[in-house]
Order: C-alpha cells, then sequence, then structure tokens
C-alpha cells in the first residue's frame, strides 16, 4: 500500500487502466440542481488555479485525499472509497477543456481504451453507456457557439431517451453547463491540466491494493475528507468577509480581545454551536440548516427600509423553499455590518447556560422568546409581517440597551406597545410592512420611556393603524393617570380575541368621548372610579360574549339575532353581506366589528354598544337576550324574518347572503353559482317542517339553486285528490307567487277557484300576500284535506 502519493489526473490513469465509481456509491451529487453553491465554489477554485503562471509558488491546487481500492494485477481498476465527487468533475473538465481546446488527440491517449472511456460509473448501467458515449463524442461547432451543452447531447441520436430518468447523467449535464458557464471564453487550459511535471490540480492518493469494497471500509473511510457542508462553505466565506467588517471594534472573550472575524468564529463553534445544538438534525446530527435559517430571518430584520432595493430584498429572503446560499447572501449584500451587528447581538443576548435559551422579557405575553427562536431555526422565512415587525423592535431594543444593561420593564412596555400597533394593524402589500419598520426604527429614541412618549405626542407614530394608535394615546393617558387602570387594561388586552385591541371599551364606557374633553390626568378620583366600575362591567359583558376564538354562542345563534332586534350590523364582504365570522384576517369578521374601522363596522359597533347598555353580568345570558329576541316589534320583514327563523345561520356555511335584483339570497358558501335560497321562502319552508303550521295533506321541500336565472322555491305535493298536485312558491317582492301544476280536473279546478287561483298556461296561478301566506297554506290544506 503506498501512502499518499501526490499526482494529477492523467498520473492516476497511468498508474491505474480504469477508474470505476462502485456500485456502494451514490450518485453524482455535485451536479445536482440543488448543488449549485458546491458545484460553483469548486469550479471556481479549479478555474483559478488552471489559469495561474506554472510556475506560481501556491501552485499546484491540492484536493486532498482520494482513497481508492485496487482490484487486479497488471492492469489495475482504481474504485474510489472516497473522493468520488471530486473525480467525476475533474473528468468532465478535461472532456470540455479538450473540446474547447480541439485537442481531441490528446484527450484520447489519456481518456479511451479499447473505444470505451476508462473513467465510468457501475452504480447503474446507463451510467456506464452514457460515459462510453461521452468519451467518444466529438461535437462539430465550438463551445462558443453552443448555449446549452446539455441540450447539445440530448440531441445527439446515441442519447436515449430513457437516461432522462438516471439521476447521474441528469448530474452529469447540470455540470457540464456550469462548465461551460465558467470555461467557455478560456484558452490552453487542457495542456495545464494534463501537465505532470508542473501540475496545475492534484491530490492525494491512497490506493488499497486488493482490499476489496466491503460497506464497512466505506463507511469507516468516507467519515473522513468529507468534503465542506455548504453551511461550512459559507461559514469560511463570510469569516474572509468578516475582516473587512466592524473595523476597530473589539470583542471580548474569556479575557481575551478579538476582531469581528476570530470572535464570530470562535463563538460559532463554541457557545452559538451550543444554542442550536437542540435544534439539530436527529438524523445528521448537524444544525447547518437551523443556522441557516437564523442568518435568513436576521437578513430580514436588519434591512434598510429607507433603500430601494428593501422590498425586493424582503421579497427575495421570504420567498423560496431552499435555503439563500452564500452566494444569494453576498451578491445581495445580505452581509453587510448591519447583519453581523444584529447578528452578535442577538446571539449573545440569547446564549444562557447549557445552551439553554436566555429570555430577557419578563413573560412571553408580547413576545415569547423561547417559541420565537424555535420558528425561525426551522423555518427562517416563514414569519408573518406582525411577528417581523416585533423582530425588528425586539432586536433594535437590544442592540440600543444592551451594552448598558436591560431594563426588563422597559422592555415589556416597549413590545406592549409594538405588539398592540402591530397586530391591529392591516398588511395587505409589503410597503405596509416597510411603514412599519420605518415607524419601529423612528420610536426607538423613546424606547425608556414608551409610554410617556405615546401619552404626551401629538401623533407618536406613522406607519400603523391611526385608530389603534389613537386607543394606544387612551390608554398610555389612563395608565399614567391613575393606578387603578394598568391591570384593568392588561386584562381587556390580554384577551386571546381582543389581542390588545380594546377601543369598543373605551367608547362603550364613554371614555373616549371624555378624553376628547379633557385629558385623564385632570379627572378627580371618583371619576376614574366610576369609569373603572363601567369597564370592569362591559369588559365582563365582552368576555361573556367573546372566547379567544371568537363568538361565544350560547345556541340558537342568539347574538346575532339580538344584534338584528336593534339594527341591521352586517358587514360586507366582496359582493356579499356577512353575518361576521370569527377569523380575524376575514374582511366581515366580529374583530371588524370591534375596531369600529369604516362606516360599516361604526354603525355596526354602535349596535353592539346599544345591545350592552340592556345587558347585566347578573343574569343568565342567554335568557336575557331571549326577552331582547321576542320583544321585537316594528322591524324591516328581512331582519324579522332572520330573527325568527335561527336556522338561516345554519344554511349559510359561511355567514353570507346576497342582496341582488331586490330578493335577498343565502349562500350555502360564497358564490351565486353555489347552492343558494330565497330568504322569505326558506324561513315559510322552517316553518312548515318545524311543525309550527303543520300541513296534513300537503308534503313540503325546498328546491335551492345553483344558478342565477333560476329562483329557488317551496315544492308543495300532494295526491289526496286522486290526482297529482305539485305546489310550487316562490317569492317576488313583497308576496308569494303559488303556481299549482295539475291534470284538468274538475274537482280541483273548483277547489282552486275557491282559494282564488286563476288559470294559467301551465296551470294555475295566485299571489299571496307575505303576512298571509300561512293563513292562505293552511285553507289550501283544509280544502284538500276536505276532499
Amino acid at each position: 500500500m503506498s501512502i499518499g502519493s501526490q499526482i494529477n489526473y492523467k498520473q492516476l490513469l497511468d498508474r491505474h487502466e480504469r477508474i470505476r465509481i462502485p456500485m456502494i456509491q451514490r450518485d453524482f451529487a455535485q451536479g445536482r440542481p440543488s448543488e449549485v453553491e458546491v458545484r460553483d465554489t469548486f469550479l471556481g477554485t479549479l478555474k483559478v488555479a488552471l489559469e495561474k503562471p506554472a510556475d506560481d509558488p501556491s501552485l499546484p491546487l491540492n484536493l486532498d485525499f482520494i482513497y481508492g481500492s485496487v482490484e487486479g494485477d497488471g492492469q489495475t481498476r482504481f474504485q474510489p472509497l472516497d473522493g468520488q465527487q471530486r473525480l467525476t468533475t475533474l473528468y468532465l473538465l478535461h472532456w470540455y477543456l479538450a473540446w474547447l481546446d480541439d485537442a481531441w488527440a490528446d484527450f484520447e491517449k489519456v481518456f479511451l481504451a479499447e473505444g470505451r472511456s476508462r473513467f465510468a460509473y457501475t452504480v447503474r448501467p446507463s451510467s456506464n453507456e452514457f460515459f462510453d458515449e461521452l468519451v467518444c463524442y466529438r461535437p462539430t461547432t465550438m463551445p462558443g457557439e453552443v448555449p446549452d451543452v446539455a441540450g447539445l447531447i440530448a440531441d445527439q441520436p446515441w442519447y436515449f431517451r430513457s437516461w432522462r430518468l438516471d439521476p447521474t447523467i441528469q448530474a452529469v449535464l447540470h455540470m457540464l453547463n456550469a462548465i461551460h458557464a465558467r470555461f467557455a471564453a478560456s484558452e490552453d487550459l487542457f495542456a495545464r491540466l494534463l501537465d505532470a511535471g508542473q501540475p496545475a490540480i492534484t491530490f492525494q492518493l491512497l490506493d488499497l491494493h486488493n482490499f476489496g469494497l466491503s460497506d464497512d471500509l466505506y463507511i469507516k473511510m468516507n467519515a473522513r475528507g468529507k468534503p465542506l457542508t455548504a453551511f461550512e462553505l459559507f461559514k469560511a466565506r463570510y469569516e474572509q468577509e468578516l475582516e473587512s467588517q466592524l473595523e476597530g471594534e473589539i470583542f471580548t472573550l474569556g479575557g481575551h480581545s478579538f476582531d469581528a472575524a476570530e470572535y464570530i468564529a470562535r463563538r460559532m463553534d463554541t457557545n452559538w454551536a451550543d444554542l442550536f445544538w437542540k435544534h439539530r438534525s436527529l438524523g445528521s446530527n448537524l444544525y447547518d440548516d437551523a443556522f441557516m435559517n437564523v442568518f435568513r430571518a436576521v437578513a430580514l430584520i436588519s434591512r434598510n427600509p429607507e433603500s430601494s432595493q428593501y422590498l425586493g430584498d424582503v421579497r427575495k429572503l421570504r420567498q423560496g423553499v431552499n435555503l439563500p446560499s452564500y452566494t444569494d447572501f453576498h451578491s445581495h449584500g445580505w452581509l453587510d455590518e448591519a447583519f453581523t451587528s444584529t447578528l452578535i447581538c442577538l446571539l449573545d443576548s440569547w446564549c444562557g447556560k447549557d445552551g439553554e435559551l436566555c429570555q430577557l422579557l419578563p413573560d412571553a405575553r408580547y413576545f415569547n422568546e423561547k417559541a420565537f427562536f424555535s420558528k425561525i431555526t426551522s423555518d427562517g422565512a416563514n414569519l408573518s409581517y406582525v411577528e417581523m415587525i416585533q423582530f425588528v423592535a425586539y432586536s433594535q431594543f437590544l442592540m440600543l440597551h444592551r451594552t448598558h444593561g436591560i431594563n426588563a420593564f422597559a422592555f415589556q412596555e416597549w413590545m406592549r406597545v409594538i405588539w398592540n400597533l402591530a397586530v391591529n394593524t392591516s398588511y395587505n402589500r409589503a410597503d405596509d410592512f416597510r411603514r412599519s419598520v420605518q415607524g419601529v426604527l423612528s420610536l426607538l429614541e423613546h424606547t425608556d420611556g414608551i409610554l410617556t412618549y405615546v401619552a404626551q405626542a401629538e401623533k407618536a407614530v406613522t406607519g400603523f393603524s391611526e385608530l389603534q394608535l389613537e386607543e394606544e394615546k387612551q390608554k398610555a393617558q389612563l395608565i399614567q393617570a391613575h393606578n387603578g387602570w394598568r391591570p384593568l387594561i392588561d386584562k381587556a388586552e390580554s384577551h386571546g380575541y381582543f389581542l390588545g385591541q380594546i377601543g369598543f371599551l373605551l367608547d362603550f364606557t364613554e371614555i373616549t368621548t371624555r378624553c376628547s374633553d379633557s385629558i385623564p390626568e385632570s379627572w378627580d378620583i371618583s371619576e376614574h372610579v366610576n369609569f373603572q366600575s363601567e369597564f370592569i362591567r362591559h369588559l365582563s359583558l365582552a368576555e361573556a360574549m367573546f372566547s379567544a376564538r371568537g363568538l361565544s354562542d350560547p345556541g340558537e345563534y342568539r347574538w346575532q339575532r339580538a344584534l338584528l332586534s336593534f339594527g341591521d350590523y352586517l358587514l360586507p364582504s366582496g359582493r356579499n353581506r356577512s353575518f361576521l365570522v370569527n377569523a380575524t384576517t376575514e374582511e366581515a369578521s366580529w374583530k371588524r366589528l370591534l375596531s369600529g374601522a369604516g362606516r360599516y363596522a361604526k354603525s355596526s359597533r354602535d349596535l353592539l354598544k346599544t345591545l350592552f347598555s340592556s345587558l347585566t353580568t347578573e343574569s343568565d345570558m342567554a335568557k336575557q337576550l331571549d326577552e331582547i329576541i321576542e320583544g321585537v316589534e316594528n322591524i324591516d320583514s328581512w331582519r324579522e324574518a332572520v330573527i325568527n327563523c335561527p336556522s338561516v345561520l345554519d344554511y349559510c356555511q359561511r355567514r353570507l347572503l346576497r342582496v341582488e335584483y331586490g330578493h335577498i339570497y343565502l349562500l350555502k358558501r360564497s358564490q351565486m353559482n353555489g347552492a343558494h335560497a330565497e330568504l322569505f321562502t326558506y324561513c315559510l319552508y322552517k316553518k312548515l317542517k318545524s311543525g309550527q303550521r303543520k300541513l296534513s295533506s300537503l308534503t313540503a321541500d325546498y328546491e335551492s339553486v345553483t344558478d342565477t336565472y333560476s329562483e329557488p322555491y317551496i315544492r308543495l305535493s300532494c295526491d289526496r285528490l286522486g290526482v297529482a298536485l305539485s305546489v310550487e312558491i316562490g317569492n317576488d317582492g313583497n308576496e308569494f307567487v303559488v303556481n299549482i301544476t295539475a291534470p284538468e280536473d274538475t274537482t280541483v279546478a273548483e277547489l282552486l277557484a275557491r282559494q282564488g287561483f286563476e288559470q294559467a298556461e301551465e296551470g294555475y296561478r295566485r299571489a299571496v300576500d307575505r303576512d298571509s301566506a300561512e293563513d292562505f297554506l293552511r285553507n289550501l290544506d283544509e280544502g284538500v284535506n276536505a276532499h
């Protein structure tokens, strides 16, 4: 066994007749489309070495050890244990440069024997066949005239369509395109590859004669000399960039001083590594992805919102399944001093004892540090706008105060204000997010006393909901004016559905009106106490009405029906109108009503205020709501219909109805091309089915429709008279239209004439006032029954 011969590729083939990648090896991974970083870095390194003068003292470029098993005597066969990726790429580079320099004769002397390739794969027969074809292929055009090398090869008659399914062949084609992109403009590099006297590229060869290629040997040998992972490459190249960053800044570690590059290198291998250890991949025990995910999140929050590239950078960092590579970070300028300073500050602040995350806030009410760190280690791009704004505020506070010590109370107050503003601001576009980030940065000078600033400033900040900002001002003034307000406001804000937005309580208790007259600091104590008593009462009612998930329904849609007793509280939802849903992201949600944002929500919130004024926390809520519902009189007919027929909301699965062409349609889903019913006919039908107006001779069914040219209707059927009667009841304006289809029969004709029907083209027809429809149907049923 020879130890560590330093040779180039030609010398390897001088020593051994053939190179065969053994079956135990994986496919050619370096050519995979996803391996852009590793591939580009390796090819760039090879090109630099090949272009240096032959007598350059830095040459040769040594590619480290290549281990292999040697089989046979005389004409031996070398089977790499480790080095497959490097050998494959170098083989393809020889083929390409021979084409580029028209040096096929020299290429054949080295790589062709008996019409077959001296380098091949035994992983699959197709891979072996491909290398035999490639080594003999001589393109008729020069590389400069070929835009796509892979396409050129795939178009050759010797290229089998089935090879598209061979991952090694496809990886080879990707690599050839990458080589083409990197070397197309080069000249005379093939000779440098072959030069054994002054080699440009070498490796240390360990060949194990007749050792045999066992799985055990492969595993043991391949555990050494592994190529760098993408993260290790990233870290190495980032550390090079750090040499020109934060010049003059000194970082202390263990009593020793370091510049930024050395400090980060040491921390990544010690304390920071301990922090990420719990987030490693259980299969590989690597935490590379966790580090890269955090890098991505830090890059997101350290971009300058004033930059013209800001929105593009945010979009790129948030999109894509694959983690950004070093090339991505470097080419977009994301590894700047802002990134580095933020990274050091955050990771040093988070590093606790024994690799535990150090939590700097008193509790997790406004920012859950532990949960957030877990989230960004698993996916640094999957952050909502609100989470990114919180993270900006969190990191900026640490950057500002860490060197002088963190005031936990001030930190908590800061995160509370940012949370309330961010979570209650709508983000429909990336530019909305940018404005909020600018707002956060403008507030940084007030982090020591954010509550005082918000209470006193005319307009503390831009970039957030103006309604929420006004609410924050009122709450800050109340908290600073009287000690009794803090626990009440904290309790209300912590409600899982209100999420810090409690302006409706300030409105319902008339505090908002009072604040517009004079600031709370000027009120006497008794006025504060009285307002606090009203606040407690209304908060109790709100807690009875809403759980953390949304509306708490005591059954039969009592809250909705009670609200309708006072007026039309429905909100627009596209072309529809909504009874409201719990999802806070929806256009027509209970949260939107509580916010009072917009003309419709404000008037709807006023109805809720009126309802609350009629309720008490001391009596059964369902009973109180029933009394309101039952006491309804002199209201719009459509509201009365819904109030008296809670099944309407059962039908409207998404709580939507549509007003169109003078009709009110109940939607099963959200569009008219889905099943829909007509309000008044549906309510009449439910009465007929529920027994309120039970018919003895007529059987009722409801016919919903799924188009816009048909109208929903009630169908009544009966064969009591010896003939089949079909009754259809539809709505037309303020009356029902009843159409009856029946065979010609004297008895039927006489009966229907007595009921006021007239002969129509296809039977009998009559209009019935909605208010008398039930009496009419009772009389019709009795007439049928009498016969």
